[in-house]
């Protein structure tokens, strides 16, 4: 492969021997420069003082004689300007995104030595326009005079309006704004460049200090560039060295052009012009590549496959470079190179290289917005603006917030034990609202958990949590090194902030403080340092710049992404711009074209990825750059593919748990006056399941804690539960009659005393009534929809009137032979227990749905039919239990308070036989059938010959804890 590079240092050593020491070399990027300089020194064995490499930015800035300053600075520069003129109002932080906005215009229409007076001109001034653009051609001011025309001053509308009146006073705004920068001695990049234009049009030396300049592989020049290029050009200080793939260009006769095209090419849009106006040396020679690279165009389903791929591809080109000599360093880093043109997927591409020997240089950023660091700032903003103080001084912190903060990567591995079991109890005791001093266990802590009252504070804050968390963090793994480059980028984002805030000496909020830090962080990357004149090379496209690799792989090649799509923000409209030669989005699209033609044209393999699923803003279209080769270029040096992930999908196979010894000694508890006892539900959850019932019962797999910050079904059971129970426990014992129950449903203040003790007893355990009295939320309309239901109740309750109350949340147990040897023992807790004419009623309340009758006994035991006949199956037996307490003369008959229908039923009763049938079911009715197949189903369940398993209904898992470990999820 000839090297463009290596081409270069020959050819300039070979020309110029030791006065190369005293040459610059510009080049677009410092990596190029880097290479270079290695090159060059392989050139010879004596000492040679290496050349000046600068990019053009810092080439430019040697001319600056102020300092250039930090975009927030200069936005709030603006800022002070923009309101000082327009008295608008508007807060720093609302106005920092136009701000960029204007300054990112202003930088334009300054390195394009565009007239700023010209391009603000008063836009009703229609009839001047060809007076005041006398200097433009006519096409432009066709393209000047279309603006205008949507801006009829009898038709505007009111966002045209408001435009305007901008618009008319940007130029102030821009006059004024250099005005303030100079008298602070600062400035920006755009007024450098135009003072360079300006002092070449007023024959002022620039006092330059090198004998040449070598400006390589330059593309797209600015107005001021150009005007630089043409002075040192006639001034015979400077060489101009083009880079572009030969066979692109529309005047090369030399060789056969393999695209057949009508018009040129977008890649070479600037670059045929440059060539014209300022040639090469005509002793230098391009070098090129005799063929053109083989390239492989293919489809992958998701990013992440794309990694894959890059796997496949690097371990190929290892076992191809071992014919290598193993002391060609400088070779084996322009062998092979991984692009990225979508930097936030750098992570998932790291843990794709193969694992070998071979080094690792990344050259490119890292987003810090993308970095887990960033990530816990973030949850620290939103801990910070959640937090309540109370007037006794006491600070109270949202769940929401503090547990992904105690469990976040870089907290909680600090003091593992402490934060896992702050985090247990916060959800054990359903704490939605925790008080700093519970929080407040280690160092550490202390500093997360306590209020900020204002912007100074809170930068101090930061800084503090995050050196701590630097310190604290090991470096017994590479990854901790990477993790603790974060935490470092982002203290010196906070502390450059601070600084800055300081300077401007202004006072700020703590939300618009977190906005600024924001923004500045959406600027940042984490530069990534190591050897670069080693190993593969992982970039961005923009560091590929004058640099040629053998091998290439390159990511993401999706419209969209590369090119990107949509034009700049700015307030200039594109046809204005279009007329003023302000760059367009036609311009950044032919810049992006030439990188991308550029980096292949000498490469010898080149695989292009791209991402055909369609998924958030991201079409699933491939490049245009790929459209444009797929037809222009030659059949026999592009293939096609797509990637094919190798997916084995298994059908589910049910399992099943073997009776063990040691399950047995489990079950053999609940026999025999054992010291387990079985209730009715969960033989229900066996009847649903049986892998349900011994994972809760047998293993005792706890189901996950969960803080409920607003009532589930099964929370809003439980205080209905227990207020009808507080309401009704004066009554134990005693006959309750109509009027008791009137009484009762008057008494509106007990029964939300009843409620609300209930709800603190859930939703308030830990919290101060003097703090937090009220209820919260969605939790008020189902407090005032209980209320409803209760009173409702009791309206229904009173024709039920009167009957002796005989039991509340009553505990039962008792024993039941179900087979020669084995007795089970069973019970559990009645919500309630009545007698009225010599009936007992077992009553359960049931907040969920389920069915009040049945046809067979079998079905209350039946996997596909338990789940709506429980409350029919658990009352039965808790009426079979209680039975030994009462005389023979006594009917059972088991009931349900359906709390879903108590508006549109008021019968408890349960039935046999159809639902038409008025038979109401009783013990009697159905005991010996009932308990008969009750004792076969336990001798199942006791069988140490018959496994747990996984029920074949489906519908019994959907609210199953167990699904995901089952496989059922």
């Amino acid at each position: 492969m000839s090297n463009f590079l290596q081409h270069l240092a020959q050819y300039y050593f070979n020309k110029y021997q030791t006065n190369i020491s005293e040459f610059c070399f510009v080049f677009p990027g410092r990596r190029s420069g880097l290479f270079f300089q290695q090159h060059l020194s392989k050139l010879t064995d004596k000492p040679l003082w290496s050349p000046t490499t600068l990019t053009i930015n810092e080439f430019i800035q040697e001319f600056a004689k102020d300092q250039i300053a930090d975009k927030i600075t200069l936005v709030f520069e603006l800022y002070q300007v923009y309101e000082s003129i327009y008295k608008s109002g508007t807060s720093f932080d609302e106005f920092m995104p136009w701000g960029e906005i204007i300054l990112n215009d202003f930088d334009d229409i300054d390195k394009y030595l565009a007239d700023p007076k010209q391009v603000f001109s008063n836009l009703l001034a229609i009839k001047e326009i060809e007076d005041d653009y006398s200097f433009l051609t006519e096409e432009q001011i066709e393209t000047i005079q279309s603006f205008w025309h949507s801006f009829n001053p009898n038709k505007l509308s009111e966002h045209q309006e408001e435009f305007i009146r901008i618009w008319e006073k940007l130029y102030e705004v821009y006059t004024t704004f250099n005005k303030q920068l100079k008298d602070k001695n600062i400035t920006y990049e755009g007024a450098v460049y135009r003072s360079i234009a300006d002092k070449i049009t007023q024959k002022t030396p620039l006092n330059i200090k090198y004998p040449k300049i070598v400006f390589v592989a330059f593309n797209a020049l600015n107005q001021c560039e150009k005007k630089l290029f043409n002075h040192l050009q006639i001034t015979n200080k400077a060489d101009f060295i083009w880079d572009v793939p030969e066979w692109l260009l529309s005047s090369n006769n030399r060789n056969p052009n393999p695209f057949e095209r009508t018009k040129a090419h977008e890649a070479i849009r600037f670059i045929e012009e440059n060539i014209i106006n300022f040639p090469s040396p005509s002793d230098w020679n391009l070098p090129g590549n005799k063929n053109l690279p083989d390239i492989k165009i293919t489809s992958v389903a998701s990013d992440t496959a794309q990694t894959q791929i890059v796997n496949d591809f690097l371990t190929q080109q290892k076992e191809k470079s071992l014919q290598y000599d193993k002391n060609e360093e400088l070779d084996s880093a322009l062998r092979n190179a991984v692009i990225l043109t979508d930097e936030t997927i750098l992570l998932p591409v790291l843990h794709a290289i193969p694992q070998n020997d071979q080094k690792i240089n990344i050259t490119m950023g890292y987003p810090i917005k993308n970095t887990p660091a960033y990530g816990l700032l973030e949850l620290i903003f939103d801990l910070q603006k959640n937090c309540r103080q109370t007037k006794a001084g006491k600070t109270w912190f949202y769940f929401r917030n503090v547990l992904p903060i105690l469990t976040h990567q870089y907290v909680e591995p600090l003091n593992n034990e402490l934060h896992a079991e702050l985090a247990k109890n916060i959800t054990r005791q359903n704490k939605t609202y925790i008080e700093a001093n519970e929080l407040q266990k280690s160092k550490l802590l202390i500093s997360i958990f306590h209020p900020i009252k204002d912007s100074n504070e809170f930068s101090e804050y930061l800084t503090n949590l995050l050196y701590l968390i630097h310190t604290e963090l090991q470096d017994s793994e590479n990854s901790q090194i990477i993790e603790k480059e974060f935490i470092y980028q982002l203290f010196l984002t906070v502390t450059q902030l601070s600084d800055l805030i300081s300077k401007l000496n202004v006072s700020i909020q703590i939300n618009t403080w977190i906005k600024l830090f924001k923004r500045a962080a959406d600027l940042k990357s984490i530069p990534f340092s190591g050897e670069p004149l080693k190993g593969l090379q992982l970039m961005g496209i923009l560091e590929t710049r004058a640099l040629d690799f053998e091998n290439l792989i390159i990511l993401n090649m999706n419209e969209g992404t590369f090119p990107q799509s949509g034009a700049t923000n700015s307030l200039v409209p594109f046809s204005l711009r279009k007329a003023f030669n302000l760059p367009t989005i036609e311009h950044q699209d032919s810049i992006f074209a030439y990188y991308f033609y550029r980096l292949i044209h000498r490469a010898k393999n080149v695989h292009l990825l791209y991402n055909s699923s369609a998924q958030g803003m991201q079409t699933g279209e491939m490049s245009r750059f790929l459209f444009q080769l797929k037809y222009e270029y030659p059949k026999d040096k592009l293939s096609f593919s797509t990637a094919v992930d190798h997916i084995n999908i298994q059908t589910h196979q049910a399992y099943y748990i073997e009776k063990d010894e040691k399950t047995m000694n489990i079950l053999n508890q609940y026999l025999n006056k054992g010291s387990r006892k079985l209730s009715p539900s969960a033989l229900s959850s066996y009847f649903e399941c049986p892998m349900r019932f011994y994972y809760k019962y047998i293993l005792k797999a706890s189901e996950p804690d969960e803080i409920t910050e607003e009532i589930d079904p099964r929370i809003f059971g439980t205080l209905f539960h227990e207020t009808v129970e507080e309401l009704y426990k004066p009554y134990l014992g005693k006959e309750v009659s109509p009027e008791d129950i009137k009484a009762i449903a008057k008494d509106q203040k007990r029964i939300k005393n009843a409620l609300l003790e209930s709800f603190n007893k859930y939703f308030s355990t830990q919290l101060n009534q003097s703090d937090f009295i009220d209820i919260q939320g969605k939790n008020v309309l189902i407090y005032d929809i209980i209320i409803k239901y209760i009173q409702q109740f009791l309206v229904v309750e009173q024709r039920h009137a009167p009957f002796i109350l005989k039991g509340l949340e009553k505990q039962v147990e008792s024993t039941i032979q179900i087979s020669e040897g084995k007795t089970l023992n069973v019970g559990g807790t009645i919500d309630r227990l009545d007698e009225k004419d010599g009936i007992v009623r077992v009553i359960d309340y049931k907040t969920g749905s389920g069915e009040d009758f049945f046809n067979e006994i079998e079905e209350l035991f039946l996997e596909s039919k338990h789940k709506n006949k429980k409350a029919i199956f658990q009352t039965l037996l808790y009426s079979y239990i209680i039975k030994k307490d009462f005389p023979e003369n006594i009917s059972f008959h088991p009931g349900v308070v359906w709390i879903k229908k108590i508006f549109t039923s008021p019968d408890y009763s349960l039935k046999k036989g159809a639902r038409s049938s008025k038979e109401k079911l009783s013990l009697k009715l159905i005991e010996d059938e009932y308990i008969t197949e009750f004792k076969s189903q336990m001798n199942i369940l006791f069988d140490p010959q018959i496994p747990f398993k996984q029920t074949e209904y489906s519908d019994n898992c959907k609210i199953c804890s167990y699904k995901g470990i089952c496989g059922k999820q």
